[in-house]
């Protein structure tokens, strides 16, 4: 019988053997860009209500005749939105013996990053709500956007479509599922789709510098919604709007909490942050609902 260590039973070293474990890897957060996309405003300490003013156009100037009275008045005519933010956090509950015994990660630091990334998915998923708001929609259910779709929403945001809003103000942005962004750039780049002939640099410069997290089409910024969500028929809807189109109000900063719990020898870290969301002018933007079921 051989003699000497072995670690095949509880009998010998197996029991105090350390037992190691590979460095944690982060769940990453999906692209959120919505909040920076929309028109922000932060509101006082001791504010309940934000309410924002937006003042109608005055009809179009008369043609006079000389030494003519002006008799006609015209009235300055504004609409109000009243905006009251609510609070939104996370909690994360960490036992004092795994913040002393993980030895892979700062875990304290990780939860914080984990929180403040949930803080901020909440934040853009309220914003993403805002776009089925919009009067105007473009595509349709089980159609794919195209380059045509793209720039006749950009067109019907710059025509005249309210006497009250105007044309839409630029600069816009669009905030679209990673598949709408797809199916433009195929439209763009791909010989297959491409109708006509096409300059041969510009499909290569298209080609070589998309896919950056954020991309430029006819001059309007066009970023990854990753928490853009499908339906259950592989729809999604994404925005093309100019950024006073929709409000958010944020009542303070994020507001970081840590409370320990001594008799359960546990601390609870929260992350607090209280906002408001709502859409400011209708005409301004466009909902893009299209089909996005997975390329491959």
């Amino acid at each position: 019988m051989a003699t000497g260590l072995s670690l095949s039973s509880t009998s010998n070293l197996t029991s105090g053997q350390k037992i190691f474990i590979e460095r944690a890897m982060l769940a990453f957060e999906p692209a959120a860009p919505g909040p920076d996309l929309v028109d922000n405003k932060r509101i006082d300490v001791g504010v309940k209500d934000w309410v924002i003013n937006t003042y109608a156009r005055l009809a179009t100037s008369d043609a006079l005749t000389e030494g003519t009275d002006l008799s006609q008045v015209q009235q300055l005519v504004t609409a109000t939105l009243s905006i009251t933010p609510s609070e939104h956090g996370t909690i994360v509950t960490l036992s004092k013996r795994l913040i002393r015994r993980q030895g892979d990660s700062d875990v304290v630091g990780v939860a914080g990053e984990q929180a403040a990334g949930s803080l901020r998915r909440r934040m853009d998923l309220d914003v993403i709500a805002l776009f089925d708001g919009f009067s105007k929609s473009i595509v349709g259910a089980s159609n794919q956007m195209d380059v045509t779709h793209f720039r006749g929403g950009v067109a019907f945001l710059l025509t005249d479509n309210d006497s009250a809003f105007g044309p839409a103000p630029l600069p816009f942005n669009a905030d679209f599922h990673i598949e709408q962004i797809s199916d433009i750039i195929l439209d763009i780049t791909d010989p297959g789709t491409a109708a006509g002939s096409r300059p041969a640099g510009f499909g290569d410069e298209m080609l070589q510098r998309w896919w950056r997290g954020s991309d430029r089409l006819y001059g309007i910024g066009i970023f990854h919604g990753g928490n853009i969500t499908r339906d259950s028929n592989g729809d999604s809807k994404g925005a093309i709007f100019a950024s006073g189109a929709l409000y958010l109000v944020i009542a303070n900063e994020v507001d970081p909490t840590e409370e320990p719990d001594n008799s359960h020898r546990i601390i609870e870290y929260g992350i607090f942050q209280e906002w408001g969301e709502a859409e400011r002018a209708d005409p301004h933007g466009i909902e893009v609902f299209s089909d996005t079921s997975a390329t491959v």
